[in-house]
């Protein structure tokens, strides 16, 4: 099985893992596997999937889960209160639920709650991330088309951290903001206290 895999992309090996997890929900090395194999995606989000995929999917067992959450390639990736979250789930003896805040797109057994801010709804952080440095270079570039499209993403998504990522380059390199970068700023803080 192995050889067969060193022919699969990342994406392939986390997918194929996702399907093996499926078959055997409570299978606690399928669940090892696909977290091994989310470490070779970008962001935080496969991963995090995967680890809430095994809190809903395997019994608690909350001393391997806490060593998996130390190791030195698992906890750097995740945002600490994602990680502060899963160790409290873990800790607490009872299987995540079938929907959780916890999951994310890359969850096969678990859903998305909708107990998460709404523009995580819209627009995840590895999104924002991607998003924000995609357009960076065309903004300081001074392509305006570029930036109403990024100002209008921003203000429709409801991505918050997008904007901020771009609008702190752009001040860090001296360039001048329009106006409309102070709209979108109110606009996102307003829809920040509604949320």
């Amino acid at each position: 099985m192995r050889n067969a895999q060193h022919g699969l992309s990342a994406r392939q090996q986390f997918r194929q893992a996702g399907r093996r997890v499926l078959n055997a929900p409570a299978d606690l090395a399928l669940h090892e596997q696909r977290v091994n194999a989310a470490l070779g995606l970008e962001g935080a989000e496969p991963l995090q999937g995967a680890l809430a995929d095994w809190l809903h999917g395997c019994a608690p067992d909350a001393a391997r889960f806490q060593a998996l959450l130390a190791r030195a390639d698992i906890q750097p990736r995740l945002a600490p209160f994602v990680l502060q979250g899963l160790q409290a789930q873990a800790a607490s003896g009872r299987k995540l639920p079938a929907a959780s805040a916890w999951a994310t797109r890359w969850s096969v057994l678990v859903a998305p709650s909708l107990d998460v801010p709404r523009r995580a709804l819209l627009c995840s952080v590895d999104d924002s991330r991607r998003i924000a440095a995609e357009a960076l270079p065309a903004l300081l570039a001074g392509d305006a088309q570029a930036e109403q499209d990024f100002l209008a993403h921003c203000e429709g998504a409801g991505d918050s951290l997008g904007f901020m990522l771009v609008r702190r380059a752009l001040t860090r390199e001296g360039r001048a903001l329009s106006p409309q970068w102070e709209a979108v700023s109110l606009a996102l803080q307003n829809g920040v206290i509604q949320a």
